[in-house]
């Protein structure tokens, strides 16, 4: 059983991203209010975003730079 409380898909591209800070969480708001994406995330768990983000556009970014 993993700390996952939902499955979701969100395409992300040029859109606004803001973040909120509630208490011992971060909540994000991707997109607009009527039209957004909301990420709630421990400190643990943006650390482990932010890891993964990073690796991930390094990732993208050496693919992108070898073609």
């Amino acid at each position: 059983m993993s700390d996952v409380d939902v499955t979701a898909c969100a395409w992300i591209d040029r859109c606004s991203i803001n973040y909120t800070i509630c208490g011992n969480e971060v909540e994000f708001r991707l997109g607009g209010d009527l039209d957004g994406f909301y990420l709630t995330t421990t400190e643990t768990g943006l650390e482990n975003l932010v890891a993964k983000t990073t690796a991930a556009l390094n990732t993208l970014r050496a693919a992108h730079s070898s073609t």
